[in-house]
């Protein structure tokens, strides 16, 4: 079939519907820009200066939480490996910080923003560009899937909106802390530098 003319007709010579295929191709090619506007699925980040991610209407999105409360909620809330929340990092702007619950311990780790030069957009990375994906949704749900480079699958997240455990008024008013005899948290060791999270 023919569509170029106003009215569609049938071809039954093979080289003009070759021909015909050809010219549509080059019409085609002539008319598209690849990166004249942003490909679908290409995160934005507010690295410069652009809202954008679907990932701020997810449940497990916490925004700007600090990173004391997001432990404290990990750690009162779940009771299983993979707990998780997401939030941007104070430290770092345009990235992000998974903060996940594995051997009864409390962990951050930064999702950084990458340009990928090739596909002319900002990807996301949580293990310094070996694994990229296009938004926040995405790498969440790769590691729901898979382990990959975090030591346990994210099984379960805590929803956005739960209040921050209350202070404990054996504590002094101080935030919550682990029962006693429970190494359940660590900033230290397990957690890499803490001011760079």
């Amino acid at each position: 079939m023919d569509f170029t003319g106003s009215v569609g007709r049938i071809v039954e010579d093979p080289k003009e519907a070759k021909d015909i295929a050809e010219n549509e191709g080059i019409i085609w090619r002539r008319r598209w820009r690849p990166f004249s506007r942003t490909p679908p699925g290409c995160a934005m980040v507010r690295l410069h200066g652009l809202d954008g991610g679907i990932h701020v209407l997810q449940p497990w999105f916490h925004g700007g939480l600090k990173r004391e409360i997001a432990a404290a909620i990990i750690r009162d809330h779940g009771s299983v490996d993979g707990v998780f929340l997401v939030r941007e990092s104070k430290s770092n702007p345009g990235a992000y910080v998974l903060t996940y619950k594995y051997s009864d311990k409390v962990f951050h780790a930064q999702i950084q923003p990458v340009f990928d030069e090739r596909r002319n957009c900002w990807l996301y990375t949580l293990d310094k560009g070996a694994t990229k994906f296009y938004d926040l949704l995405q790498l969440i749900e790769f590691y729901q899937l898979n382990a990959g480079s975090l030591p346990t699958r994210l099984t379960h997240y805590v929803q956005n909106g739960v209040p921050p455990p209350l202070p404990r008024p054996e504590d002094g008013g101080a935030s919550p802390s682990p029962p006693e005899g429970s190494q359940r948290f660590s900033d230290k060791a397990e957690c890499g530098n803490p001011a760079s999270i």
